[in-house]
């Protein structure tokens, strides 16, 4: 089979984004949202960044055409040394689109594909079961409404209580401190850097503090000892969702099924003030924690994969 990319018809391009519309809010927002109105605004935000009415900018739609004719779409954008695939919808066989994608991302000197996919599309679901994908990151969602999960004999070994100044300053001290080794770890960089960057993302997540319009924080409290152990911080998404920012333990309290209690105690938080659905994000190397959140009930809803494209075959024949 010989597959082609060609320029997607300028003529077709209001009725794809018309469907990548519906693709969003169906297979993105809605499981996020939990509300179809929410749902439809957020897709539609989404869309008109990456897709406007005008045309596309920074980004690139492209036809796939095989030996019988048309066999769908992709999109596409560069980040880096990235070749993006934001979306695709296409008849062949996932290993050969991928070998059309690896021979495209060549072509441009990336040196990896990352798959940016909803859990839920046919196309992008049959690319990532393509062994040899790692996973960068994680978008994931839990049904409230499906009741308070695994069933308990105990209470809770965690509970929560509303944060004060003081408990928010230790927070965001010990937070800041590790998120920038975090950075330092993946980005590579100085220390200085890696600590003005965090101060910075949380000087815009929470602008106002403690009191930043829409967040919550909530100190995590160990139940048997009344110690402050912890922190989950949520935003809570009007009419009815939640998202986890952060689920934080103290070093001392990791690893005894503390951080298990305190996503269970806020999922019931949010079911208390009639929220529907829990949102977060993890990265792909945290496996404990996306063992936990899978073991909770939370399911993917998109995902980011990576694919390293491998050199091109050497040249053989007579010289």
């Amino acid at each position: 089979m010989t597959l082609q990319l060609l320029p997607f018809p300028a003529a077709d391009y209001a009725a794809w984004r018309t469907a990548q519309l519906a693709r969003r809010r169906r297979w993105q927002f809605g499981p996020l949202c939990g509300d179809e109105e929410a749902a439809a605004v957020q897709a539609r935000t989404a869309v008109d960044e990456l897709a406007p009415a005008e045309g596309l900018s920074g980004t690139k739609l492209h036809r796939v055409l095989d030996d019988d004719g048309d066999a769908g779409w992709v999109w596409l954008s560069r980040q880096e040394s990235d070749l993006l695939v934001l979306d695709a919808e296409a008849t062949c066989p996932a290993d050969a689109l991928l070998v059309l994608l690896e021979s495209h991302a060549r072509a441009g000197d990336a040196t990896a594909i990352v798959l940016d996919r909803m859990a839920a599309a046919p196309t992008t679901a049959a690319l990532a079961a393509v062994p040899g994908f790692t996973t960068v990151s994680q978008t994931m969602v839990l049904d409230l409404s499906a009741g308070p999960g695994e069933a308990r004999g105990e209470p809770e070994a965690a509970v929560l209580r509303p944060m004060t100044e003081t408990s928010f300053d230790a927070y965001l001290d010990a937070a800041i401190d590790e998120y920038a080794r975090e950075i330092r770890s993946t980005d590579h960089v100085a220390w200085s850097e890696a600590l003005d960057h965090s101060r910075k993302d949380y000087e815009d997540l929470l602008p106002q503090g403690l009191r930043s319009a829409g967040h919550v924080l909530l100190d995590v409290v160990e139940r048997s000892t009344q110690v402050t152990v912890g922190a989950l911080w949520l935003e809570v998404r009007p009419p009815s969702a939640a998202f986890v920012y952060d689920v934080y333990l103290h070093p001392g309290a990791r690893g005894v099924g503390l951080g298990r209690s305190a996503v269970r105690a806020g999922a019931e938080w949010c079911r208390q003030r009639g929220l529907s659905v829990l949102g977060l994000s993890v990265l792909g190397h945290n496996t404990a924690a996306r063992a936990l959140y899978d073991s909770l009930g939370f399911v993917v809803v998109v995902e980011a994969l990576r694919w390293p494209v491998p050199p091109a075959p050497p040249v053989t024949g007579p010289r």
